[in-house]
């Protein structure tokens, strides 16, 4: 199954880019979405409630490390990318790198 990528509105430092024309400029957004649905917590959206991956909820839990890689998954999945292994590393200095491996 091919999908298309996601477009959404563009936007240059919160400010909404027009054409030459005077139509909203569309843009890919994939990345921005992948990156919003890690960001987001359940019931963040109204029209997806139970969308998201709450990942402030994570923080600090490497034991955690194999339900985070699930939730990543599900989560992307739903949406409709294929997801191949997401990385998840819990740093020493508390950082937390996120691969998702999520395409379309």
């Amino acid at each position: 199954q091919t999908r298309n990528m996601r477009k959404d509105i563009a936007f240059v430092d919160d400010d909404l880019v027009f054409s030459s024309n005077g139509d909203l400029m569309h843009v890919e957004s994939d990345e921005k979405h992948i990156q919003d649905t890690i960001n987001a917590d359940v019931s963040w959206w109204k029209e997806n409630a139970t969308d998201g991956v709450g990942i402030l909820n994570w923080l600090g839990g490497p034991a955690l490390k194999q339900k985070l890689q699930k939730k990543l998954r599900l989560e992307l999945e739903s949406d409709g990318y294929r997801v191949s292994s997401p990385i998840v590393k819990f740093e020493p200095n508390g950082d937390l790198t996120i691969n998702p491996n999520a395409t379309i």
